[in-house]
């Protein structure tokens, strides 16, 4: 498997903290998670994207990174890989135009059964198809994502929480239909997506927990592990977390109906 860490401020913050100092720094879980490593963070020229296939905890770039990143929105990843070799096309995060986003899991079959390969490309939208890179059924993820948002045909800059949530939700209900009929595990389906401005999450079969801002210079953060002090909460298992750029907080099921989204 693999492990991610998110954090949303309302002002250029950063994240070397978390991602490499204080304990079960994210280079620290990369002892069990060796196989590459990347973290993203949005500037002044759009989003900056650093990875390697060291493992993060010996590679001095991880570090050189992390000092680095200084944004409102970072979004790293530390490789455990089961699906694709180490390559820098098969490493997290994945970024397209404006969106970053990070899988923890692995798609049911997806390795061994090219007919569920076949299956999901098929619904990734035509016109993102030839931007695909890498082998990983985390990157399919990604575009089936896309493509299920850019169905919602809002404006650009327009999209809301609730279309990241509604997104989220019809990329892992596919996900799950055309992987885990016969599947001896299900499918475990960790994802985390920003524009820059949102930051959304949901979680399904691994863990994940949120760390939310207490007061106004408070940080939103989401992360495999609990990683420093506290307080986290554990997400529930078909949760849902995201968060505006004024740090306001929505949080409930991945599938809740209109009008029964949780402030959290």
């Amino acid at each position: 498997m693999c492990r991610l860490f998110a954090q949303r401020s309302l002002l250029p913050a950063r994240a070397v903290e978390p991602l490499c100092r204080t304990e079960n720094a994210l280079r620290f879980q990369s002892h069990k998670h060796p196989h590459g490593w990347g973290i993203a963070w949005y500037g002044p020229q759009g989003i900056r994207l650093r990875k390697g296939v060291l493992p993060a905890h010996e590679d001095d770039a991880f570090l050189a990174a992390a000092r680095l990143a200084r944004s409102p929105v970072i979004l790293a990843h530390v490789r455990d890989a089961s699906v694709g070799e180490v390559a820098p096309e098969n490493t997290h995060p994945f970024v397209n135009g404006r969106w970053t986003f990070c899988h923890n899991g692995t798609v049911a079959r997806y390795r061994r059964s090219a007919a569920v390969r076949r299956a999901i490309e098929a619904e990734i939208d035509v016109d993102l198809r030839p931007q695909l890179r890498g082998e990983t059924d985390s990157e399919r993820c990604f575009y089936l994502f896309l493509s299920r948002l850019l169905a919602r045909r809002r404006p650009a800059g327009g999209y809301g929480l609730a279309d990241l949530r509604a997104a989220l939700l019809a990329t892992s209900a596919l996900v799950r239909r055309i992987a885990d009929r016969g599947a001896e595990a299900e499918s475990s389906l960790n994802f985390v997506v920003t524009d820059g401005r949102l930051l959304a999450a949901c979680r399904w079969r691994r863990p994940l927990w949120v760390h939310q801002p207490d007061g106004a210079g408070g940080l939103f953060r989401v992360a495999s592990e609990r990683v420093g002090a506290g307080p986290w909460a554990e997400i529930p298992e078909g949760g849902f977390v995201g968060v505006d750029a004024r740090l306001r907080v929505s949080a409930g099921a991945l599938d809740a109906k209109p009008g029964r989204t949780a402030a959290a």
